[in-house]
């Protein structure tokens, strides 16, 4: 028997290669989506999913998720934490409830001392700033509008609600840039002048988008004292920055320091003498309390202090959680750490007391302020007063 060999017709065999090689390909492409997937998931991991770094035995416990910005406060033994999640929110780090405060996103946080209140700032227009004042338990209890861009917001160890804020006016012919501190006091505002700048026309056009970022201030633990700094702009030098000392009760600034146009940051040591400057000469410690004319010394405090991401405690640097973390200290040797949009409460720190309202010592520090009495005089009236 003759067997008959048949050939397939070209045109089946065309499209029975380019099925096939159309199924290949598919095949191919989704072994490469696989693989890319897999790839991704390993970065995202290694980027998100690795705690960041302890600094004690103790690992960081998961509190909950937060903005990018890592916009958190808490009271000061760490009960009960403000955060930023897409609106504002209170959380109960122990039970893990979390209550929905705002839908908007503030820019500022603070708690009273008591604990009681928290205030939160929200930017409402340019130069235009609402303070909402909750109770410990999410109530609305107050609101107030103040008619800056905000700077800081700060309670006192007496229970003062303070804000301080900033105005810039650009005219064809200059600028005006104007600083001022309020003390919210329920439906009233009381508004101190802090600086009045006249600057050129350029100057003023270039600075206005980095205002937030070259005009740093800063309270002292008391909080009745404050830096903050003054923008020069002469006609015919450079524009600098001239560091100002003030205890907000005196219209008298004390002048400090002077400095190239530069960001800065300040923090203050737990006595409220002396008061540590970053810049891009490094890290500097001015005494308020010496000679005007004393050198800038370097740092030497033993205390903790966290500064662009690094926790420090005198000299000594604990751990780098990178620039964009936000931390808090709380009173009882441990703190809350914002990084990666997670937020985290760590331990192991040497346990620190917040500072108190003391009335005595309130007096005495204005005193010396005014020059009422030497800084000799203020230290011996405070050892009398602490015994």
């Amino acid at each position: 028997m003759k067997i008959l060999r048949t050939q397939p017709h070209p045109q089946i065999f065309d499209l029975s290669q380019r099925f096939f090689s159309h199924i290949c390909y598919h095949v191919r492409m989704k072994r490469l989506l696989f693989s890319t997937l897999i790839i991704l998931t390993f970065v995202v991991a290694c980027a998100t999913g690795t705690p960041p770094t302890s600094i004690s035995e103790h690992p960081l416990l998961t509190l909950a998720d937060i903005d990018e910005s890592g916009l958190f406060s808490a009271n000061q033994n760490g009960t009960k934490v403000a955060l930023v999640n897409g609106g504002l929110y209170l959380l109960d780090p122990k039970s893990g409830d979390k209550k929905r405060l705002s839908s908007a996103k503030p820019i500022a946080l603070a708690w009273s001392p008591d604990g009681r209140s928290l205030a939160a700032a929200f930017e409402r227009a340019d130069y235009e700033t609402e303070l909402l004042l909750y109770s410990a338990d999410g109530t609305v209890l107050n609101e107030a509008v103040i008619p800056v861009a905000l700077s800081q917001l700060h309670w006192s160890s007496r229970g003062d609600l303070l804000a301080v804020g900033f105005v810039l006016k650009v005219y064809s012919f200059g600028g005006n840039l104007r600083q001022l501190l309020y003390r919210i006091d329920d439906d009233t505002l009381v508004e101190t002048l802090l600086t009045d700048s006249t600057l050129r026309p350029s100057l003023a056009k270039q600075i206005k988008p980095l205002l937030h970022s070259l005009l740093p201030v800063s309270f002292s633990p008391q909080g009745d004292e404050l830096v903050s700094l003054r923008l020069y702009d002469p006609p015919l030098f450079s524009p600098y920055f001239q560091l100002l000392y003030q205890n907000w009760q005196v219209d008298k600034p004390r002048e400090l320091h002077t400095a190239p146009l530069q960001p800065m940051s300040f923090d203050w040591d737990p006595s409220g003498n002396t008061v540590n400057v970053l810049s891009e000469d490094g890290l500097q410690t001015l005494d308020l309390w010496l000679s005007e004319g004393k050198a800038v010394e370097p740092l030497t405090t033993e205390h903790y202090r966290f500064t662009n991401g690094r926790l420090y405690h005198g000299l000594d640097l604990l751990v780098d959680w990178g620039e964009k973390a936000q931390a808090q200290i709380l009173v009882d040797g441990k703190f809350l750490l914002a990084v990666n949009s997670s937020l985290y409460l760590g331990d192991g720190l040497k346990s620190n007391s917040a500072p108190t309202y003391n009335e005595a010592e309130w007096n005495l520090r204005r005193w010396r302020y005014e020059e009422l009495v030497t800084p000799t005089e203020y230290q011996k009236l405070l050892e009398e007063v602490d015994q």
